[in-house]
């Protein structure tokens, strides 16, 4: 297995860990920075979500009475990129850069409010959120086995909600500008390797990133009603979640190889909150927040042909975060099943690819939605909701 064990370490994490519980698109792993000698990739992905369900929408001559309307497909396709360098100084020192896109969204769908019918004043959503996340990573190798490492992770957030809903008629549009700001964060872990049975594992924890961002926000009603027409403009506390991540690879025989992670990411104490709702308020309103923290899970094998290509399939679980069903949570975790291909091209340059289907599974339905989400238009029911994920992986080792 030695000849083939580095090969299949780097295939195995293709670029389709995406689209987990609550904001995440990146299980965050370190898995390249394990690699030996000097190592570089780049990685992109493309997820296509089917999304959808009903919402309840307010009888135009009766807006106290609700029916149901299907709000489409609302959840936006989108790519996402993710580049690393990896550097053995000396035997026993390394260093690393990582970048990567940790956490994002793009929700949006539009039942039509329009301010001069009421019979199509209904509920429209738009939510986007964009973190471009940077680590640098420093290795101290005591032997070939161990590697201890830590790092700093340098992060930019910044995030666009526009909530509009009808009540008795009255078109309300909330809207919130979280303008972009940037932190920093810690990581460190430990590994253990034994390249000759392809073992390898690593156990890393990254801290919570806390942003202060300036919030605008601004509330508008369609007649407009002065005293309802508000606008603040604050700084307002945001924390990306800390983590744990446990990544696993052992060769079982001379052509196979089984792999697997558990991630930990602790959504329960992560908070958008608005300072001009809550003005009113003895507790801080929500606009987006998490019922329960996430789980998730990858279990793989490997199969070598050759030097030149070995082939990969895993399967995968998601907790979700326990939201009751919404324009924010239409689903609360999922089952995956993934194949992927690695190609080495000659002894330095590699390809890698892989496809993933994503099967969500449907989050409960709560009639009196209140807490988490609570802002988003509630579901009253969910289709079968799926996302296939599409990725390719180059890398270069030198």
């Amino acid at each position: 297995m030695k000849a083939t064990a580095f090969g299949i370490s780097v295939c195995i994490f293709l670029p389709t860990q995406v689209f987990s519980a609550a904001l995440e698109t990146s299980n965050q792993s370190i898995a390249i920075f394990l690699q030996p000698k000097n190592y570089a990739e780049f990685s992109t992905v493309f997820v296509d979500a089917n999304i959808s369900g009903n919402t309840y929408r307010p009888e135009a001559n009766n807006p106290s009475t609700y029916t149901e309307s299907s709000t489409q497909d609302f959840v936006n396709p989108f790519y996402l990129s993710n580049a690393a360098l990896k550097l053995q100084l000396d035997p026993h020192w390394s260093a690393g850069l990582i970048y990567e896109q940790p956490f994002a969204t793009d929700i949006g769908y539009t039942l039509n409010p329009v301010a001069s019918s009421p019979d199509d004043l209904v509920n429209a959503i738009r939510f986007k959120l964009n973190t471009d996340n940077l680590t640098a990573l420093v290795g101290y190798q005591p032997n070939q086995s161990w590697n201890i490492y830590t790092g700093l992770s340098y992060q930019s957030l910044k995030t666009h909600l526009k909530i509009s809903g009808q009540s008795m008629g009255l078109l309300v549009d909330y809207t919130g500008d979280l303008k972009k700001d940037s932190a920093s964060g810690w990581l460190t872990g430990v590994s253990y390797q034994r390249p000759e049975y392809a073992l390898q594992s690593s156990l890393t924890y990254r801290s919570k990133i806390r942003h202060r961002q300036h919030f605008q926000e601004q509330i508008s009603t369609v007649p407009a009603i002065p005293l309802l027409n508000l606008a603040s403009s604050q700084n307002t506390t945001i924390e990306t979640p800390q983590s744990v991540n446990l990544e696993f690879q052992t060769g079982i025989t001379a052509n196979h190889l089984i792999y697997g992670s558990v991630r930990w990411v602790n959504w329960q104490n992560f908070k958008i909150t608005s300072p001009l709702i809550s003005s009113d308020s003895n507790t801080p309103v929500a606009l987006v927040d998490y019922q329960t923290d996430q789980w998730s899970t990858t279990l793989g094998l490997a199969h070598v042909f050759n030097e030149k290509f070995t082939s990969t399939v895993d399967i995968g679980l998601d907790s979700g975060s326990g939201n009751p069903a919404s324009t924010l949570s239409p689903s609360d975790g999922f089952y995956s099943f993934g194949v992927g291909g690695f190609y080495n091209i000659d002894t330095h340059l590699f390809i890698a690819a892989g496809i993933k289907y994503l099967k969500f599974n449907k989050a409960k339905i709560q009639q009196d939605q209140n807490g988490s989400g609570s802002l988003f238009g509630p579901l009253s029911s969910v289709n079968n909701n799926d996302a296939f994920v599409y990725g390719m992986k180059v890398g270069y080792r030198f």
